[in-house]
């Protein structure tokens, strides 16, 4: 459903977390790679919302944003639905290390800009940038 026109500072900040993202993983900082990637995606699905409603919930729960646009009538892929889920304790685990922190790896890294480039793309597919 092009004709959706997102909002432009949103996009704006959630490109710059996508490119930071891709920059950090090359640098080896694969904690800040999936914190970016999240935010990335979190900023185009709100933006989204924002854009069909005025306002947006107060969450970072990446499901959370995928529900309320499900409900709303849009469909996204399970891979979409899957990339939102794997995505989402990386704004809470990346930041604070202790005992249920995970490891951050390359194949961590690469698979966290792999899924925000998926919710980012399904948001493009519906909206204009």
């Amino acid at each position: 459903m092009k004709g959706i026109k997102l909002l432009s500072d949103w996009v704006e900040k959630a490109d710059v977390f996508l490119v930071n993202a891709e920059r950090h993983f090359s640098e080896g900082i694969y904690w800040l790679t999936c914190f970016e990637a999240h935010q990335a995606s979190e900023l185009y699905l709100k933006s989204l919302i924002i854009a069909i409603t005025g306002s947006h919930p107060y969450t970072h729960d990446l499901g959370e944003l995928i529900d309320v646009l499900n409900a709303m009538g849009f469909k996204p892929s399970s891979d979409v639905v899957m990339s939102c889920e794997l995505l989402t304790p990386h704004y809470i685990l990346s930041r604070y290390p202790g005992k249920h922190s995970i490891k951050y790896t390359i194949d961590r890294g690469r698979r966290c800009v792999e899924y925000a480039k998926k919710v980012v793309e399904w948001v493009k597919s519906i909206a204009d940038p």
